[in-house]
């Protein structure tokens, strides 16, 4: 989800970057529109990213002396300025909805004042997930706790295959237990740890494997076929969702995300590669609140709410009536 530089020696891997951001744009236009029904998924992506990444950059490091130390530091500075920005402008989104949302308060806002800042779930279970300032923030979270691990046990080969070996089948019981990709909120919450871990450490296992030799080499253009592939697979689903998710999750994204390592470079592309890594995680945390901020004053239908707090074919400030699995009433939202 971070915009890290990455690079083996003199070769980097431009493609990541570039997956990175168009991720974060699909999950922009999930969020705004109809289009890419499926681009929650980039989530999972952006967790294994994460764990090639900081593979890559600690794996030999992070047990030396200070490697912790530099790993915590790089990753404060990393996640937590553009994270603090982000929820700020998402309180002053969030607050006009307080007693327009089921359990949503101004004690509930106040507690999740307090919780936000240290990127911890809210006390409080509301539609708004477990942080209620920023929803999207929810994975990081969860990155967060990758992070925690990573820190403790590197990127040695049998951890990153026990970790694999242990979370996926964990996270494929949690997935047909919820009936949805969990995480966000309080009552699916448990399900997030193997989510993450199971992707995070794919990523991790991605490394390990491509340091060993597992590699193959490509020309620069079929990068644009695979970013192609990525928008053709978030468009629709094939089989069940939950079958699709998981062949998603556990099929597409590594073989896309070897493919991109592959590729070789290209000054062009990696300008624009590059700029993507850079906007991608800024876009994904400030996306949601600047959709709800613009909708609350007006400014166009409401895809954020219908898609996030599941308001329907409705446009915020109208008459609202939802059914929606967290089975909350909403109605008669007149702002």
């Amino acid at each position: 989800m971070t915009s890290d530089v990455i690079a083996q020696g003199k070769h980097r891997f431009w493609m990541l970057d570039l997956l990175r951001g168009a991720s974060a744009v699909l999950v922009l236009i999930y969020h705004s529109s109809n289009k890419f029904p499926v681009a929650y998924a980039a989530v999972d992506l952006f967790f294994m990213l994460s764990g090639f990444v900081l593979a890559e950059r600690y794996g030999e490091s992070l047990l030396q002396t200070g490697g912790r130390r530099d790993f915590i530091h790089h990753r404060i500075a990393r996640l937590y300025p553009v994270y603090l920005v982000c929820t700020l402008l998402g309180a002053i989104s969030v607050f006009p909805l307080i007693g327009h949302l089921e359990s949503w308060s101004v004690s509930a806002f106040v507690a999740s004042s307090v919780t936000s800042l240290l990127i911890l779930p809210a006390p409080s279970d509301t539609v708004l997930g477990i942080l209620p300032f920023n929803g999207p923030a929810w994975s990081l979270f969860f990155e967060v706790v990758a992070n925690a691990v990573f820190l403790f046990t590197g990127a040695r080969f049998r951890v990153a295959v026990s970790a694999v070996v242990l979370s996926t089948p964990a996270f494929i019981v949690a997935l047909w237990h919820f009936r949805y990709p969990p995480g966000s909120v309080w009552g699916d919450i448990v399900g997030g740890f193997p989510r993450v871990l199971a992707s995070f450490y794919g990523g991790v296992l991605i490394s390990r494997l491509w340091r060993q030799g597992f590699r193959i080499r490509l020309p620069a253009w079929p990068g644009w076929i695979l970013v192609a592939a990525l928008m053709v697979l978030y468009s629709g689903f094939i089989l069940t969702e939950r079958k699709y998710y998981l062949l998603l999750t556990f099929v597409a994204h590594p073989v896309i995300i070897w493919f991109g390592l592959g590729l070789e470079r290209n000054i062009l592309f990696d300008r624009i590669a590059t700029w993507m890594g850079e906007i991608s995680y800024p876009l994904y945390l400030v996306h949601v609140p600047l959709l709800i901020l613009l909708a609350t004053y007006g400014v166009g239908d409401c895809y954020a709410l219908r898609n996030y707090l599941g308001l329907g074919n409705t446009s915020w400030g109208g008459e609202c009536e939802t059914q929606f699995p967290w089975s909350y009433s909403f109605c008669r939202c007149h702002y």
